[in-house]
């Protein structure tokens, strides 16, 4: 997942996504949310420096995949259940934290 101003070669094969508000303060936390459309999906795992390039560039990987603490990719979001959504153009993807009651 990558925002809107990705440029040319990344948007070929990611998804792109435009946020309505700001997500300067969000970060990914074990236990929070991610909806694609009516699909919810919930945080396992996630990498230190994650929030940090979703709050700079609207990027974002998911792993759907179980997480394994001896061979993980710590630059990624592992999320459960451990299959891929479907996925529809103009889909409203939310981001929920539970860790900070939103």
């Amino acid at each position: 997942m990558f925002g809107e101003n990705a440029t040319e070669p990344i948007r070929d094969v990611s998804v792109l996504q435009r946020f309505e508000g700001e997500v300067s303060d969000f970060d990914f936390h074990v236990g929070d949310e991610v909806r694609f459309g009516e699909q919810v999906y919930e945080v396992a795992y996630a990498g230190g420096n994650v929030g940090m390039t979703f709050r700079e560039l609207g990027h974002v990987t998911f792993v759907f995949d179980a997480f394994n603490p001896e061979h993980f990719i710590e630059t990624s979001v592992y999320l459960m259940p451990h299959t891929f959504p479907t996925l529809e153009e103009g889909m409203t993807i939310n981001y929920v934290s539970k860790s900070q009651g939103a």
